[in-house]
């Protein structure tokens, strides 16, 4: 006589439960593997955004007379050591109808990403007449 059902795993039942941890398994790999990707993007995107401001910034402490034009140091070019995988463009221009005004613009492009940065200056010229 024998007995069947009473003790262990059939053949079936271990092959059922090694499928639904190995499909687990594929779909934990999935969720970690798009998570890296999303840390991966996020840090693309802070590091171009941080090299625009920064070279918004070497523009917006120039005084008037070094604006237009704008020098080609800060027109274009690539970064040092480690971000040299990036290279910048800028572009001033007077703000139409508004004197002394000027719309910046500044892309970054890297490997992998492009980001733009804009802002408006102020600088006022020097003021003929009498006061």
């Amino acid at each position: 006589m024998s007995r069947r059902g009473s003790e262990g795993f059939t053949i079936l039942e271990a092959v059922v439960a090694l499928a639904i941890v190995g499909l687990s398994g594929v779909a934990a790999l999935e969720a970690v593997a798009g998570e890296i990707r999303g840390i991966d993007r996020a840090r693309e995107a802070y590091t171009t955004a941080a090299l625009a401001q920064d070279r918004l910034a070497a523009i917006a402490v120039l005084p008037i007379e070094n604006l237009n034009p704008l020098p080609d140091s800060l027109a274009h070019g690539t970064f040092a050591a480690p971000f040299q995988d990036y290279r910048w463009t800028a572009t001033l221009r007077p703000l139409f109808g508004e004197r002394d005004m000027y719309d910046v613009v500044v892309t970054i492009d890297g490997d992998r990403a492009r980001y733009s940065a804009a802002t408006r200056l102020y600088r006022p010229g020097p003021r003929t007449g009498a006061s």
